[in-house]
C-alpha cells in the first residue's frame, strides 16, 4: 500500500513539472521571462503600463 502511495505522489510531480515546463516553453509569456533588476526597472515600468488593458501577470520570488 505505501508502495502504490509513493508511485501515485512521484507520477504526480512528474506530471506538474511536465505542465510547468510547458507553461514556461508556450505559455502566456512564450519563454521571455525577464529578470528585473535596476537597469531595465524603467523599461519595465513603461510596459508594464502600456499594457493597462491587457492580462499583465508578475511574479515575484525572495530566497528569504
Amino acid at each position: 500500500m505505501e508502495t502504490l502511495k509513493i508511485k501515485h505522489v512521484l507520477s504526480l510531480a512528474a506530471f506538474i513539472v511536465v505542465l510547468l515546463v510547458g507553461w514556461y516553453f508556450w505559455g502566456p509569456a512564450g519563454g521571455k521571462l525577464t529578470v528585473l533588476n535596476e537597469g531595465n526597472f524603467s523599461e519595465f515600468v513603461q510596459q508594464f503600463d502600456g499594457a493597462a488593458n491587457d492580462e499583465r501577470i508578475l511574479l515575484l520570488l525572495s530566497p528569504t
